[in-house]
């Protein structure tokens, strides 16, 4: 035998000398301890018991079956040794580990990670040579386990200083670098952030599972890697690489990304909203889905071939198209999104017709403070938007009439269309009005139209007659929504104004026939009304101040609005204006108004409602207006 020392290999390929085969040791390792034990190197061992290093470095079977036969281990050791030897077959760079198969890259070859107390405890436990002692578990050989589940320290990572081309001899690498400083690894041994990781890892290397563990019926590789990579991505920043962390932050996102995955799908969304909710999105720009999710979307994008991470793909996946404003038939970790679940203010005020500023007013700037992106569900869009569905503006309802704009306008002054309180509007500062009344107001004006084909004289449109009979429109509409006509057609099953058909001579002969004394028209109106615009009467009928009359004056075929007598009469005694107000105190407008809130007399109603200053005369002080409202 090569080496220092001589062994007589009997003809069955026995070794007097050997420690017991321990649980979960790899074939490197117990080669290496049976080579120290034995006072030669692990290459030396191999080759005087004519045993291939790179097959046993590949575990294969029937060199298993050699290194197994030199301590005759049996067939429950032999099987022991196999369950717990990474194996793989030439020119196959994955490698199989007790039932488990792992990309490359996951058993280390070229080095090791210890603990130092299992090292010490090895050393107290065993006979023979102190590198022969320490024994190698599986566990310290695989990339994803960097804590001890005995210990609960994080495992120090040991460089070979001699490569082969299989692996390294443990011993050997141990009795150079870890023996002669044990003590101080074990003083400087970093505690770990927990082993619950690790201990999962390890049953499950064992062959146990837990039905109620979410990530049992998932490949170990895949759920290893998914743990590691949520956890970076919950503990760091999206361009956090691994490369770039420690073994014990390593270790500590592993055990964070396994407490929350063990829980379950719901446990893993919540950690992502978290990780959503923490980012900060600009106001301009496109999303990176990685520089979202980070770590975690890295692992299962680079993974997309492996179908052992689809329950996790599948995860992040709807998380994404749930909370992330991604277009339709944009490919997502393999899948491409069918119909968009949030909006981006852009998409949503396309999607509505509306403009930027206009969306921004819908959903309240709320919604989109300190310049961050707006974003909102389809949902919760779709609900706001069916709130207003129904409100119109001007432009709308003069579309869907037939109407000019400026009719709208007059409709609305005469109260034939009424508008929402600007509380209710929720879409802006232009005045709306709702859709039902709109379309009732139509229906009223032609439930009981006549289809016409071909009108003939006097019968012709609304649009046409007013300014024949110098009659306004809304007057005219007015004698329609009252049934003052007998007669209203429309054009064959025209639904829109200018399909509306009147008979010209009776509207005539109805304003004629109607009127009365009582009546005061406008400008009568004002002249009782002392200090009052004569363009501003309409504004209190609007507020119920004044009352339309029925009916117009006699003598004017024209359309000429009026009120009633009683209405002008109960105002002039009940209110006067500033200027009437200041008249009577021989003071200028302002200066009286300044004499009266120094008195503590306010405002009989808003001057934004009828534009202009009302008293009411009880409330003046004593004096000539008191004499003048007796």
């Amino acid at each position: 035998m090569s080496g220092d020392a001589t062994i007589e290999r009997p003809e069955g390929r026995f070794l007097n000398l050997g420690h017991p085969l321990q649980p979960r040791e790899p074939a490197l390792g117990y080669a290496a301890r049976l080579a120290a034990l034995n006072g030669v190197g692990l290459p030396g061992l191999l080759r005087d018991m004519r045993i291939d290093l790179d097959a046993l470095g590949r575990g294969d079977g029937r060199t298993l079956d050699a290194l197994a036969e030199l301590r005759r281990l049996g067939p429950t050791g032999r099987d022991a040794l196999g369950r717990h030897t990474p194996t793989h077959a030439v020119g196959d760079k994955a490698t199989t580990v007790g039932g488990h198969r792992f990309p490359p890259g996951t058993v280390l070859t070229s080095a090791t990670r210890v603990c130092p107390h299992c090292v010490a405890e090895d050393l107290a436990r065993f006979e023979g040579p102190w590198h022969a002692r320490p024994w190698s578990r599986l566990e310290w050989v695989l990339s994803p386990v960097r804590t001890c589940g005995v210990h609960g320290t994080v495992l120090l990572h040991v460089e070979a200083d001699v490569t082969l081309r299989a692996g390294h001899d443990f011993s050997a690498t141990l009795a150079r670098q870890v023996l002669p400083v044990l003590d101080r690894l074990r003083a400087k041994a970093a505690p770990a952030a927990g082993s619950a990781f690790t201990e999962w890892f390890v049953a499950r290397l064992d062959g146990s599972r837990d039905p109620g563990n979410w990530l049992d019926d998932a490949p170990l590789h895949a759920a290893a890697a998914f743990c590691e990579g949520l956890g970076i991505s919950v503990l760091h920043g999206p361009g956090t690489h691994p490369s770039t962390m420690g073994m014990a932050d390593l270790a500590r996102a592993a055990e964070e990304g396994y407490r929350i995955a063990a829980q379950g799908p719901e446990a893993v969304e919540a950690a992502l909203d978290d990780i959503v909710g923490r980012h900060r999105f600009a106001k301009r720009g496109s999303v990176g889905h990685e520089k979202v999710y980070g770590r975690v979307h890295a692992v299962l994008r680079t993974s997309l071939k492996d179908p052992g991470f689809e329950k996790f793909r599948h995860v992040l996946r709807e998380h994404a198209f749930a909370r992330l404003p991604i277009s339709p038939g944009t490919p997502f970790l393999g899948v491409r999104l069918g119909e968009r679940r949030m909006h981006t203010q852009r998409s949503a005020a396309f999607s509505s017709g509306r403009s930027d500023a206009g969306l921004l007013r819908l959903v309240g700037p709320e919604a989109a403070a300190d310049g961050q992106r707006l974003w909102i569900t389809v949902e919760e869009f779709g609900t706001i938007v069916r709130k207003v569905e129904d409100h119109l503006t001007a432009r709308d309802v003069a579309a869907r009439t037939g109407f000019t704009v400026k009719q709208v306008g007059h409709l609305e002054e005469a109260g034939l269309l009424s508008v929402l309180p600007e509380a209710d509007r929720n879409g802006g500062t232009k005045r709306r009005f709702l859709r039902p009344d709109v379309d009732a107001f139509m229906a009223r004006l032609f439930r009981d139209a006549v289809p016409v084909a071909n009108p003939a004289e006097p019968r012709m449109a609304v649009e046409r007659a007013g300014p024949s009979i110098r009659v306004g429109v809304v007057e005219i509409l007015r004698l329609i929504l009252d049934g003052r006509l007998a007669w209203v057609g429309r054009h064959t099953t025209g639904n829109r104004y200018d399909d509306l058909l009147i008979d010209r001579d009776e509207v005539l002969r109805v304003l004629r026939g109607e009127g009365s004394a009582d009546d005061v028209t406008e400008s009568e109106a004002a002249a009782m009304l002392v200090g009052v615009d004569p363009r501003n009467l309409w504004r209190l009928a609007r507020v119920g101040l004044l009352a339309w009359s029925p009916g117009y004056r006699p003598r004017d075929p024209r359309s000429v609005r009026a009120f009633t007598r009683a209405s002008v009469e109960a105002f002039a005694a009940e209110y006067a204006t500033l200027k009437e107000v200041a008249a009577r105190m021989c003071l200028a407008p302002h200066q009286a108004m300044r004499r009266l809130e120094e008195a503590g007399i306010g405002g009989a109603t808003s001057y934004d409602r009828v534009r202009m200053k009302l008293y009411r005369r009880r409330d003046l002080p004593a004096g000539p207006m008191a004499a003048d409202a007796a």
